[in-house]
């Protein structure tokens, strides 16, 4: 007979979660095709939408900080 082990604690199966929030983003159908052109091969849109939102993210950033070193 097979005996069965208890843990206090399950261990985890599968892997961490990469992207923990999901959005929903309406878009027009132009700015589908637009994205859909500016892809590489073998990107996805979601590869894109990222690496735009945090490009943008960065360069808000950045200006951020240049508008915090003028005042004084």
């Amino acid at each position: 007979m097979t005996g069965f082990h208890t843990y206090a604690n399950a261990p985890k199966v599968g892997r961490n979660k990469e992207w923990e929030k999901r959005l929903t983003l309406p878009l027009t159908s132009d700015m589908v095709d637009r994205l859909d052109a500016a892809r590489e091969p073998g990107e996805d849109r979601l590869t894109v939408i990222r690496k735009g939102i945090e490009r943008e993210l960065k360069a808000r950033d950045r200006q951020k900080i240049s508008k915090g070193s003028g005042e004084g």
